[in-house]
């Protein structure tokens, strides 16, 4: 039997039978099967584009992770780079400078990584910004990396070659202490004692009796011997490494160019040849191609205090 509803009437106070037509009852079954479909559907929205599946939210937990490990990782990269920011800093300031190699340049240790196709492939991952950044910091650490390891294998030779560079590096004096009579001119800026006019002044003048012998300062070989304009009669070695020395005013010459030469060996006479008012010699250092003072490579045959007092003589003269 199908279900009868029932209407109670306030006016008889009875409870009457309400009859509904067919279509009526049609309406009411569709109005309720519209309200179940809405109902569905809207909850198949949700359950779509709101709630995520099991999967998805496994998915994002991952992906979660996967951003914090690339943080401490950006994180620990910064920091390998400061050690590696001081390995570099000690290997030119110290290491480098102590065999008298040139500091690596910043271009080559810090090198550029042009254009976005290097990491192109990269795109189109999610949170594709911070997998390239990262990747790009691990990329020039890689390349400092590799400088840095070459710059070793670099100090490891010249370590390897320091006996020999020790026994080039002109470390004397070019006179012997007996025959030196005084220094008449230091290194740098003077007044010329011949022209007058102010003037660099490219190494020292040391006094010495005519015809007193003069030494070579470090292993090497003769690159020129024979007159030399203002220098007169002058010898040069090449020390290797980076090192020549010249011997200016000489009085007589010993070696010929081409000649090997060691350390202490006889290669002239003091003389005042050239442009010179008296008998001395005209001692020059140059390292790659660059004056320097002297008196800074007196290192061998003089006491602390020796030493102190020629550098200052030197740089005050």
């Amino acid at each position: 039997m199908g279900k009868t509803s029932y209407h109670f009437n306030r006016q008889t106070l009875t409870y009457e039978e309400v009859r509904y037509s067919t279509g009526q009852k049609i309406w009411a079954v569709l109005k309720q099967l519209s309200i179940g479909i809405g109902i569905g559907v809207v909850l198949f929205i949700f359950a779509v584009y709101v709630m995520d599946s099991p999967r998805e939210q496994q998915l994002k937990k991952e992906n979660k992770l996967l951003l914090a490990q690339y943080g401490v990782l950006s994180h620990r990269i910064d920091e390998y780079q400061k050690v590696l920011d001081d390995l570099q800093e000690r290997d030119d300031q110290l290491y480098r400078a102590t065999f008298n190699a040139d500091p690596i340049p910043t271009s080559i240790r810090r090198p550029g990584f042009g254009g976005t196709d290097r990491y192109e492939h990269l795109s189109d991952i999610s949170n594709s910004k911070t997998v390239i950044a990262t990747t790009q910091k691990l990329d020039i650490m890689a390349k400092a990396m590799y400088v840095q390891s070459n710059s070793y294998d670099e100090l490891i030779k010249l370590i390897k070659q320091k006996e020999q560079r020790m026994n080039n590096i002109p470390a004397i004096r070019p006179l012997s202490g007996k025959d030196m009579k005084g220094m008449s001119s230091g290194f740098g800026m003077r007044v010329h004692p011949i022209f007058g006019d102010l003037r660099m002044h490219t190494g020292i003048d040391l006094n010495a009796d005519a015809g007193s012998p003069i030494y070579a300062t470090g292993n090497g070989t003769v690159e020129s011997s024979g007159w030399e304009g203002g220098y007169g009669n002058c010898v040069v070695i090449n020390h290797g490494f980076g090192f020549k020395s010249l011997y200016g005013h000489c009085k007589e010459l010993l070696v010929n160019p081409g000649a090997k030469v060691k350390r202490g060996q006889k290669i002239a006479t003091v003389g005042m040849t050239g442009v010179a008012s008296g008998n001395h010699v005209h001692y020059e250092v140059q390292v790659k191609g660059k004056y320097d003072n002297p008196a800074k490579y007196f290192f061998m045959d003089l006491s602390p205090e020796e030493y102190s007092e020629m550098l200052y003589l030197t740089e005050h003269r």
